[in-house]
């Protein structure tokens, strides 16, 4: 296999920009996707995914929140790890499929999907910061003035890795083991919410 085509398979899958969506702007606010933006399976300190756009069930409060934020001026991106697909118990349709019916029923911009697993050595599944910059050179933005907001610490970590500040949706999984790596010591998000409501209210107070 050439490096351009392993390069292409370990890329960030990208599901285009939304019809619609205005002028872009160099200020961006990425959304991890489960457990922000959908509610997730299971209960306390276990979370799983949606496996099909029927299960598929929006966030309470992810309506307005995001509805706040594009006021705002904010370009709204989802940057969503799937490795459930890479590990055989998801279909990789399926997984994208799910993603831009969160993308739809919410007017957001866009959305990057890694369906790799850690052993695919990929810059695109977070902690790594690939799909933020990847991002960031399509719709041109200045990732200084972007934010992150995540349920896990692998969030805050990729948008630390991109030069962007990020705030916690803090869950009773959010600091657990994530591709057998445990989160750096001094990774701290700029603020640790428990609704996505004051994660944004914290963002659009710090503009």
């Amino acid at each position: 296999m050439s490096d351009n085509s392993r390069d292409r398979l370990l890329a960030p899958v990208r599901l285009g920009a939304r019809s619609g969506s205005p002028r872009p702007s160099e200020a961006a606010v990425f959304h991890d996707r489960d457990g922000v933006l959908n509610d997730v399976r299971g209960a306390g300190d276990r979370s799983m995914p949606p496996r099909t756009r029927d299960e598929m069930m929006i966030a309470r409060e992810a309506t307005e929140s995001t509805l706040r934020l594009r006021r705002a001026g904010f370009l709204l991106i989802v940057v969503t790890n799937q490795p459930d697909v890479a590990r055989g118990t998801m279909d990789g349709n399926a997984a994208l499929d799910t993603t831009r019916s969160v993308i739809e029923t919410l007017a957001l911009d866009d959305a990057y999907v890694c369906l790799h697993d850690t052993a695919d050595g990929c810059d695109c599944r977070k902690p790594r910061a690939g799909m933020l910059l990847r991002a960031a050179q399509d719709w041109g933005l200045a990732l200084n003035r972007c934010w992150m907001i995540g349920d896990r610490w692998v969030d805050i970590a990729a948008a630390s890795q991109a030069g962007s500040r990020a705030v916690l949706l803090e869950k009773a999984y959010s600091w657990q083991r994530s591709g057998g790596a445990d989160p750096p010591a001094a990774l701290t998000p700029e603020f640790r919410g428990t609704t996505l409501d004051s994660c944004v209210s914290f963002v659009l107070a710090h503009i």
